[in-house]
């Protein structure tokens, strides 16, 4: 009887690993899991993207400017070299950097095939500093960033529309 039990509570322990190895093997190749870690690295892009879209230093407003050109596509992108004569001169007249800061951001929609999405991202932007470091003002934006993977498969910003308080722009 002692040699029965210990043969079926080693076939149990046996087939208890072989299901939880099956459900293991099961979530890690997981096609949700897969689509979830795209959408996650697309919003981080835009997030990083966001922070450097809405800071410029003005010892260095040409490479910032220049990385704007980097991480845009499309009409955005357009838009900034075609502006770009303007920002320069504005940035050569400005004293003190601007530091943004993306506080919340949320997908809202994510088409992997088409490698397009669009991310609403809240973002504070600090003017400045006073003799202690600390911001001496700052701004709350709202945008609505469109993005869109390009032929290497990186995301890239496509579109940055501002988005009023209550949802309208």
């Amino acid at each position: 009887m002692t040699r029965l039990t210990g043969f079926v509570l080693v076939a149990a322990a046996l087939a208890f690993l072989g299901f939880a190895g099956w459900r293991w093997a099961g979530t890690v190749w997981n096609e949700d899991r897969t689509y979830a870690a795209q959408r996650d690295d697309m919003r981080d892009t835009a997030v990083r993207d966001m922070v450097m879209l809405n800071s410029v230093d003005p010892s260095r407003a040409q490479l910032d400017m220049e990385h704007w050109l980097d991480i845009s596509t499309g009409t955005l992108r357009e838009a900034l070299q075609r502006d770009l004569p303007a920002a320069q001169a504005k940035f050569a007249k400005q004293r003190v950097p601007t530091r943004g800061e993306v506080t919340a951001a949320a997908v809202t929609s994510f088409d992997a095939d088409a490698g397009k999405a669009t991310v609403l991202a809240s973002v504070r932007v600090f003017l400045g500093a006073d003799a202690d470091g600390a911001p001496s003002s700052e701004q709350r934006k709202r945008f609505e960033v469109g993005m869109k993977r390009i032929s290497d498969g990186l995301w890239k910003v496509e579109s940055l529309t501002p988005v009023a308080p209550g949802g309208r722009r």
